[in-house]
């Protein structure tokens, strides 16, 4: 075991100062290829935030061509006006010494960090010739087509598409993907939560305190302060929301659904449920009922 004294400290902290030095100069990076100090007086363009696939308005300070802050488009009441934590360190994702906007090929081994910038026609050519070799030996459904939700997904569709994989997914894939589904099979369409006018909201780790939709946001935060909803978390982490909830649960990781059949059995066993709602709206009830007796909490 290696002993800790003022001399070891020192020189693990100048190693790991020396690390992060060299990995701010990745080759192909903003830090390696661009310094560039900004002058010159700033103005406000209106646009969307992409840091989540909610899209809420925003105004980027902008001074040379280059966003240097964001903040909610004053002009979307619905939002209010704002824009999350997240929203706004938008600016510090788009340039992030770190980025990588020159592509690279690993020219050691696996692991050793070393890379090399290429050009956008050789990043193109090595990218066809290994796809078509994977495809050629082990089918076009070997290979997954993935990416970040956005305005040019679609593209990444359609290659998926006329490569022949079925394989894509994105960020809808684990997040809205789910409830989208099961609404629209259950009730026809999308659903809109109007969570500003509910007396009693259940949560299940949809943190909505530290960076999503800012009109939901803003509707719990009403619901909440304004007109004393009562809010009840099921989720394993101590979140904000959590932290803000009237009730919290620290379910175990992944027992989400687990949790919501209980609570549809007690509903269904004490007969809590609007049995007129169910019988003029719902079909197949009698077998969710007889599926959830044996999720007893």
């Amino acid at each position: 075991m290696i002993e800790l004294n003022r001399r070891t400290f020192l020189k693990g902290a100048g190693a790991s100062g020396a690390t992060c030095a060299l990995a701010s100069l990745l080759p192909g990076s903003l830090a390696a290829l661009e310094n560039k100090q900004l002058k010159g007086m700033g103005k406000d363009i209106a646009s969307i935030c992409e840091m989540c696939s909610t899209r809420c308005p925003i105004s980027a300070r902008v001074i040379e061509g280059k966003n240097v802050f964001i903040t909610g488009n004053k002009a979307a009441k619905s939002f209010g006006g704002k824009v999350c934590a997240r929203g706004g360190a938008g600016h510090s994702l788009l340039y992030d010494p770190q980025r990588i906007v020159q592509p690279l090929k690993r020219v050691g081994e696996r692991g050793e960090g070393k890379w090399a910038e290429i050009s956008w026609d050789e990043a193109y050519q090595l990218i066809a010739e290994n796809l078509n070799k994977i495809k050629k030996e082990h089918g076009p459904e070997a290979v997954a087509f993935s990416s970040k939700s956005g305005s040019q997904e679609k593209h990444l569709f359609h290659l998926a598409t006329a490569f022949g994989s079925p394989n894509t997914f994105t960020h809808a894939s684990t997040c809205p993907g789910g409830y989208e589904i099961a609404a629209k099979a259950i009730f026809g369409t999308k659903v809109k939560r109007d969570l500003s006018n509910s007396k009693y909201i259940i949560n299940f780790g949809h943190n909505l305190y530290e960076g999503i939709n800012m009109s939901e946001t803003r509707g719990m935060m009403a619901a909440q302060m304004d007109k004393g909803a009562k809010l009840v978390v099921f989720e394993p982490r101590f979140s904000v929301v959590a932290d803000k909830a009237d009730e919290w649960y620290a379910i175990r990781p992944g027992t989400d659904v687990a949790v919501a059949l209980a609570l549809c059995h007690v509903l269904i066993e004490d007969n809590l449920y609007d049995k007129a709602f169910v019988a003029r709206y719902v079909e197949g009830f009698d077998a969710f009922a007889a599926e959830v007796k044996a999720y007893t909490p």
